[in-house]
């Protein structure tokens, strides 16, 4: 949940990633600290290398202001088959949003199937259905010659109508435009409270 600090006047958020594995997440990752953070995106700081398992990914990242507030969103990657049980479940606790990213191609359409199901599972488990948090579907690796049509994806994948976007994360397209859809849903959810 969503903890503001008067004090210092910021909003903190928790948005966390979902996907089958090599769905394109780190690539997410990788994008916003190269947008956000060129000066540390290099050597300084780095996220794990592709194909290696990490325990969790998370980058914290500054969005700017929301009246005198300031928003940071911070932004994790849950290992798709962790060794430890627990700490879906703790990573689950004051969820303010999520993006789930799915691999286009054909072949990874059962694999996609089965980390949706398993990311409305630890939902569950916490309370929680996807349609009651702000949520955005993401449609990653677009520019395969095997990519699935988007109508096709939509009608399988996202049959909750969640806002979508397409991308090409490795190239920075529609990484940004995910994370501002789920920040803006975020932001509304707040302003009704």
């Amino acid at each position: 949940m969503a903890f503001a600090n008067f004090d210092t006047h910021e909003v903190h958020c928790k948005i966390l990633y979902f996907g089958a594995p090599g769905s394109g997440k780190t690539s997410n990752l990788r994008k916003i600290l190269q947008r956000t953070s060129p000066e540390i995106a290099g050597e300084q700081m780095e996220l794990a290398p592709p194909q290696e398992p990490s325990f969790f990914e998370f980058l914290p990242v500054s969005l700017g202001k929301i009246r005198e507030h300031h928003l940071k969103a911070h932004l994790y990657i849950l290992p798709a088959y962790g060794l430890y049980q627990t700490l879906p479940a703790v990573m689950m606790k004051g969820i303010d949003g999520l993006i789930f990213v799915a691999d286009s191609a054909v072949d990874k359409l059962p694999l996609n199937l089965k980390a949706l199901a398993h990311t409305q599972a630890l939902l569950q488990s916490q309370g929680l259905m996807m349609a009651d948090v702000p949520a955005v579907m993401q449609y990653n690796k677009r520019d395969l010659s095997s990519a699935l049509p988007l109508t096709y994806l939509r009608t399988h994948l996202n049959t909750l109508s969640l806002p979508d976007v397409e991308a090409q994360a490795v190239d920075g397209v529609g990484v940004m435009e995910s994370l501002q859809l789920v920040v803006q849903q975020f932001v509304q959810q707040m302003a009704r409270a």
